[in-house]
């Protein structure tokens, strides 16, 4: 009888769901656009402000006893067979393992002001273009093995144009078994938030091999380019991108991996992973196991916050659920605010008909209504950037003048317009359905992950609105741990993803140098050697994307940084690669009553060094800090 009536209840709130986004999908015939009734602040207020008895992530208490304490939260994970320990490669550790099983150089924050706090290492110093790192002593993997310099230089060097290291550093040297010295050709601002907050995931016994040929690529195989940046010649080329296939061939068992973290996977099914402590750990964590839950479907995440399964978890569910789900448990939950600084939106095949055509590009910006998909796609969700210059609006304004955007595009919904760019293009409407030139009504294929409701909102809205508009679109959900392959494959002609989200910096570079990834989601042609140029398809002009790249890494302050994040704005707003719906706000829910983690106040947005980023993010810091725990 119970749970007859938990589904009941939990098919009222998918019903209320789907209501939601039919209403979405659904705009009238009006040309300008249409003001949406639902405001973003008031749908998130409906959630955060219910008032809870307890108040701070805090609690005060005595600690319980580490044993038998087990913390249930979400991971996304590929599962078994496909899934394996080579965090480099897709079914890896990823985003949402990495903060638990991978120990950082240093955590670090840029809120409320850029703060590296040493975790691996003991100290580092940066003085006269020269980083000097010295780890902790007695460092061990989890196997027992020494973590020392050996393992920090192999972490370096596979990582070398992550950490850019690749490009601006003269040499790398270890000075003994504990201490790296790199001499770098400049001092720009983001050195050393790309070096500082790596995580130390390959060991050199198991790594080594590959460390070295990069090691060889980075000291034999570079030269300067015009702005006296590193660059790899086409021998270097051809030895990084060989050493690189071979390494993404190497897929070891997740269960036998080293760790550098707090914990280690220890059982993978395909619900669930299991995370115990690694008594090798350089400060026991205060909670002993970790179980990871993999969401499946948004029925399967409904099911599991209602049964109460979770104990903290960040993710992203409808405003009806999570409403229902705050005012269900007034009495033990708490919500905190939590300002990830990303979007979401879609990113469009540009290689692939009809989308390989800007104007038709631009035609479904100017259909699809934003402001009203973005409220009601997630709780916290604000609207994104309308000019579509890949920056979410908090990162955005800080660096682009009004003027300056009065100079772009405003991709706000105007039926009009997007009339306008199709006929432009050769399009022309037929008993209410839009042809080409060739009197066929091309599929515009549109795809999302499944399990996350925010991504299916966006994706069914945008497809019902397309079709109102009499555009062939369709939208598929796909299951997550296939979607990385699906999305990369250039069968869709849009999917929902999240470029232009400088999360861990706050700064202009880290969200275009996202292209790298991002950009296979966009099916771009890159070169097998050398820099990114992309021809700008409103000017007919090349732009040199990866000199500017460097150019903005390099920029002195932030005057500097705005001119040449304006490059890149307009060359964003002009070929309309990518369509921002949302900046990502999230609400993380601690429903178990008896489980502190760092201060923060319940109902209001964050800023805080622990709470800021992604969900695994606030978990590590907090864990390897020991400011979690259950008490008694």
């Amino acid at each position: 009888m119970k749970k007859a009536k938990l589904f009941k209840a939990l098919a009222v709130t998918m019903v209320l769901a789907m209501s939601t986004s039919l209403f979405v999908g659904c705009g009238d015939d009006s040309s300008k656009n249409a003001s949406t009734d639902t405001s973003a602040k008031s749908i998130e207020d409906s959630v955060t402000q219910v008032k809870t008895k307890l108040t701070n992530a805090k609690l005060d208490g005595e600690k319980a006893p580490v044993e038998g304490t087990v913390l249930t939260t979400m991971t996304s994970f590929t599962p078994p067979p496909a899934g394996h320990g080579n965090p480099a490669v897709n079914g890896g550790p990823d985003w949402s393992v990495e903060p638990i099983i991978y120990d950082y150089l240093c955590d670090y924050s840029s809120q409320p002001q850029k703060t590296f706090k040493p975790s691996l290492l003991e100290k580092y110093e940066f003085k006269d273009k020269v980083l000097t790192m010295t780890l902790k002593k007695d460092l061990k993997w989890s196997d027992g093995s020494p973590l020392n310099a050996d393992d920090l230089i192999c972490n370096t060097f596979i990582d070398m144009t992550v950490n850019k290291i690749a490009y601006f550093a003269d040499s790398v040297t270890k000075k003994d078994d504990l201490t790296v010295e790199i001499k770098y050709n400049k001092d720009a601002n983001l050195l050393l938030d790309y070096i500082l907050k790596s995580s130390v995931k390959y060991s050199a016994s198991e790594y080594g091999k590959w460390a070295e040929q990069f090691r060889v690529a980075f000291e034999k195989y570079r030269e300067f380019d015009d702005n006296k940046n590193y660059k790899f010649n086409k021998d270097g080329d051809k030895l990084v991108a060989d050493t690189t296939k071979e390494f993404n061939n190497y897929l070891p068992d997740i269960l036998k991996i080293k760790c550098s973290g707090a914990y280690v996977p220890t059982k993978v099914t395909s619900s669930e992973t299991i995370f115990e402590r690694n008594k090798y750990f350089r400060t026991p964590p205060l909670i002993e196991k970790i179980r990871g839950l993999r969401p499946t479907t948004t029925e399967s995440t409904a099911i599991a916050l209602m049964n109460k399964e979770y104990d903290a978890e960040g993710m992203g569910i409808s405003p009806d659920l999570a409403k229902k789900v705050a005012e269900n448990n007034k009495d033990t939950i708490r919500q905190l605010l939590v300002p990830e600084y990303s979007s979401f939106g879609f990113c469009f095949n540009i290689n692939k008909a009809p989308t390989d055509d800007v104007r038709v590009r631009k035609a479904i910006a100017y259909i699809v209504d934003k402001a009203q998909i973005a409220p009601v796609s997630e709780p916290g969700m604000r609207l994104g950037d309308e000019y579509g210059v890949g920056l979410p609006p908090s990162v955005r304004d800080k660096y682009l003048s009004k003027d300056f955007l009065k100079t772009l595009a405003n991709y706000t919904m105007d039926k009009d317009k997007a009339t306008k760019l199709l006929e432009e293009a050769g399009w022309s409407k037929k008993g209410g359905k839009w042809v080409n030139s060739k009197g066929e009504s091309p599929e515009i294929k549109i795809a999302g992950v499944g399990e996350y409701p925010a991504f299916v909102v966006m994706g069914e809205a945008a497809a019902n609105m397309l079709k109102d508009f009499g555009l062939n679109a369709t939208f598929t959900p796909k299951e997550a741990a296939a979607y990385n392959d699906y999305s990369t494959s250039g069968d869709a002609h849009m999917v929902v993803d999240g470029f232009g989200s400088p999360t861990n910096t706050q700064h202009p570079y880290e969200a275009y140098d996202g292209i790298w990834w991002y950009g296979k989601k966009m099916n771009i042609k890159f070169p097998t050697s050398g820099g990114l140029v992309f021809k700008d398809e409103v000017t007919g002009k090349d732009f040199k994307y990866s000199e500017k790249e460097m150019e903005l890494f390099s920029a002195k302050d932030d005057k500097e940084v705005s001119a040449k994040t304006e490059e890149f704005a307009k060359f964003f707003n002009d070929n309309m690669w990518y369509l921002p719906v949302t900046e990502k706000y999230y609400i993380f829910r601690i429903h178990n009553p008896k489980l502190s983690m760092p201060e923060a106040k319940t109902g209001e947005q964050l800023k805080d060094f622990y709470w800021s980023g992604t969900t695994s993010a606030i978990l590590g810091k907090s864990l390897r800090s020991g400011q979690m725990y259950y008490i008694k």
